[in-house]
């Protein structure tokens, strides 16, 4: 059965996947043979990568912000290093809004996938082991369980 990890850890997972990924989907736009084609190319890239990294978490709202952030930070710091003189037909002060831009195209990605992963924990919710707890000492044990494995204690029948 698949475990179900803190929010906070996917979050983490989420804006670094997407980091990476948007940094590494960006590589081709160096060997495109119009500048243009940038803008057609990396938004539904960036998607991809947001769809790809927001599977890591299960809830849409941190998907789509760990999704912006890494995307944000992945396109500004490939823009840094590879493209130093701007994005073509695009004024050189306002290129950071174009990065922000792409980067909520890989947050709306993330957001996609999260609101897919609700559905496989409420899934596992319901095909996963059951679990009661004892009355004396709180510990889980199994439905089927007649005594505690902790205090030893005996537990009402289930029935």
């Amino acid at each position: 059965m698949a475990a179900v990890r803190n929010p906070l850890a996917g979050f983490a997972i989420t804006i670094f996947g997407a980091l990476a990924l948007a940094f590494l989907v960006g590589i081709p736009i160096l060997f495109l043979p119009q500048a243009e084609l940038v803008f057609f190319y990396l938004p539904f890239a960036l998607f991809g990568v947001g769809m790809l990294s927001g599977r890591s978490g299960f809830l849409g709202t941190l998907g789509f912000v760990g999704g912006t952030l890494g995307g944000f930070v992945g396109v500004y710091v490939f823009q840094t290093l590879f493209v130093p003189q701007g994005w073509p037909i695009w004024p050189a002060g306002l290129a950071i809004l174009l990065d922000f831009a792409f980067g909520t195209f890989c947050g709306a990605g993330g957001l996609v996938m999260g609101r897919v992963g609700l559905r496989r924990i409420d899934r596992m919710a319901e095909h996963g082991m059951k679990m009661r707890r004892c009355l004396k000492c709180g510990a889980k044990v199994g439905i089927a369980a007649r005594k505690c494995w902790s205090c030893r204690a005996y537990l009402p029948p289930t029935g």
